[in-house]
C-alpha cells in the first residue's frame, strides 16, 4: 500500500480538480443523467467525495474485520466505492453460491485494474483472462496437461527431495522453514532445475505479490492519466514486470522443453504444433502461466 499522507494528499488535489470540472461539465453530465438511468446496486456505508467508502478502510487496522461489521450493518450483498471504483462485497454462503454457481458466466470475468494489466499484459493468463476463447483455452490445458493426477505424480520426486533438504538435528524456525521448502518446491515444479538467476526470479515475484496485494493509487482511478503519472506502485509494477520477463526469456532459451516441470510442458505444446489458431499458445502467454502459477501456488494459499 502507497503510504497514507501522499495518499490523501492526492485525493484531496483529485477532489479540487473534480469540483472546478463538474462546473464546466454540469449541463452534459445532467442531460446524460437523463437518458441513462442509475444502476440499482446493493447499499453500502455511508461515502465521501472522490474516496467513496475508502475511508472506512485505509483507516482500519484490520480491514476484513471492517468489511465484516459492514456487512453485519448492510446485508450480505454490500456496495463500496474505493475511490472511483465501484465494489460488490459477497459475505453469505447463499449470496457466494448465487454469484460463483447460479450467475456464474455473468461474474467470469475479473476485473482489471491498471497494476494487474502491467503483470498480466491485458489478461493473458488463466487468472485474468476475460471470459472467453482464450480463457477456456488455458483451463484446458489446466486440465488436462498441467494439473492432471499423472503431472503430479511425477513431480513427487522433486517434493521429495525438497523435504530431504530442509531436515536438520538442531533447532529451526520451522515457519521459515516449510517457507522456504514450498518455495524451492514450487520453483523446480514450474521451471526446473536450472535457473541460474533463481533467487532473483523469487525475488520479483514476491515484489510483484505486494505492488499487488494493496490499495494504490492507479488502481484506485483508473480512468485518470494523471494518477497512472503520478503512482509510484504502477511505475514499480512495470519494471518489475520486465525483470521477471527477461529471467523468464533466458530460462527458456535454455530449456529445451524436456522434463516433465509445468514449463516444458507447455514449451512441447508451443512446440509440437498450435491446435487453436484464434488462441495460439504465445511465449507471452507461457511466460504469465507461469508467473501466476507460482504466485498463487507460494504466496495465496
Amino acid at each position: 500500500m502507497e503510504v497514507t499522507l501522499p495518499l490523501l494528499g492526492l485525493l484531496l488535489f483529485v477532489l479540487l480538480f473534480r469540483v472546478l470540472k463538474s462546473g464546466f461539465s454540469s449541463q452534459s453530465s445532467s442531460s446524460r443523467s437523463e437518458k441513462q438511468p442509475p444502476l440499482r446496486l446493493p447499499p453500502g456505508p455511508w461515502q465521501l467525495p472522490v474516496i467513496g467508502s475508502l475511508h472506512h478502510l485505509v483507516l482500519s487496522r484490520s480491514p476484513h474485520r471492517t468489511l465484516r461489521d459492514l456487512s453485519r450493518a448492510h446485508g450480505p450483498l454490500m456496495t463500496l466505492r474505493l475511490g472511483a471504483v465501484a465494489t460488490l462485497v459477497v459475505s453469505s454462503a447463499e449470496a457466494a453460491r448465487e454469484v460463483m454457481k447460479t450467475q456464474d458466466a455473468a461474474f467470469a470475468s475479473r476485473h482489471q485494474t491498471p497494476t494487474l494489466d502491467a503483470f498480466s499484459h491485458g489478461g493473458r493468463d488463466i487468472l485474468f483472462s476475460p471470459y472467453g476463447d482464450l480463457w477456456r483455452r488455458l483451463r484446458r490445458l489446466c486440465v488436462l496437461e498441467l494439473f492432471t493426477a499423472r503431472r503430479v505424480q511425477s513431480l513427487r520426486r522433486v517434493r521429495e527431495e525438497q523435504a530431504a533438504c530442509q531436515t536438520n538435528d538442531g533447532v529451526v524456525d520451522v515457519g521459515e522453514l516449510m517457507c522456504r521448502a514450498m518455495n524451492d518446491s514450487v520453483a523446480r515444479s514450474a521451471v526446473g532445475s536450472r535457473c541460474p538467476r533463481r533467487d532473483e526470479f523469487l525475488l520479483e515475484l514476491h515484489r510483484a505479490a505486494r505492488i499487488t496485494g494493496g490499495f494504490n493509487l492507479a488502481d484506485l482511478y483508473p480512468s485518470s492519466r494523471l494518477v497512472r503519472r503520478l503512482s509510484l506502485a504502477l511505475r514499480e509494477a512495470h519494471l518489475c514486470d520486465r525483470n521477471v520477463r527477461d529471467i523468464m526469456a533466458e530460462i527458456i532459451r535454455e530449456d529445451r522443453g524436456e522434463g516433465d516441470h509445468l514449463l516444458a510442458v507447455l514449451l512441447r505444446l508451443q512446440r509440437d504444433g498450435d491446435d487453436d489458431v484464434d488462441c495460439p499458445l504465445t511465449t507471452e502467454i507461457i511466460t504469465t502461466v507461469i508467473m501466476v502459477i507460482y504466485l498463487v501456488l507460494t504466496l495465496f494459499l
